[in-house]
């Protein structure tokens, strides 16, 4: 079966362009106040770039990807050309725009939490924990799948600890703490 995030990805990237470019008065303005720019950036071309994004299997090949178009923006926004080599920190420092990929990770786990609340006969359900019966795997290092970075935080019995609530939204913190340092 071949995995479609890398392509969902990249349609979700080319739809948040095209959103910051039906924006671009707004963005392009001098005389804009810049919270004003982060408000529409947040409400606008954040949720069409996190479109579906629960689904994603997210790689850092692919998490880069789109801070790489997140970055774009915010150049755009702030009227830098990569040319003037100002580090990314200072650029977020200044347009205070939420990370994409932390947002896609959140409401990943969120979606995660709500998949293991479900009841055992839902079809998302199912289709999450189903095993195949019978083969190989193929050589080589595995795809990653979607559920194996929830494992990595909360073990191969994360779907117990969904059970609550209350606990598994504490826990969202450090599983989007790992994101943290790339975003930097």
């Amino acid at each position: 079966m071949k995995d479609l995030t890398k392509e969902e990805v990249d349609i979700s990237i080319r739809a948040g362009l095209s959103c910051f470019g039906r924006n671009r008065e707004i963005f392009l303005d001098k005389n804009m106040p810049l919270s004003l720019k982060k408000q529409v950036y947040d409400q606008c071309i954040l949720p069409t770039m996190t479109y579906i994004c629960q689904t994603w299997s997210l790689t850092k090949i692919i998490g880069n990807k789109l801070r790489v178009a997140q970055r774009a923006m915010e150049r755009k926004i702030l009227g830098i050309k990569i040319k003037d080599k100002i580090p990314c920190k200072n650029i977020r420092q200044q347009t205070h725009i939420k990370d994409v990929v932390l947002i896609a990770e959140r409401q990943k786990w969120n979606w995660a939490g709500h998949v293991a609340r479900m009841s055992d006969n839902r079809w998302t359900k199912r289709a999450t924990e189903w095993q195949p019966r019978i083969g190989k795997r193929s050589r080589g290092r595995q795809p990653l799948r979607w559920s194996d970075s929830i494992a990595k935080v909360k073990g191969r019995l994360w779907h117990r600890e969904a059970g609550d609530k209350n606990r598994w939204r504490l826990v969202a913190e450090g599983y989007i703490l790992q994101w943290m340092d790339e975003a930097s």
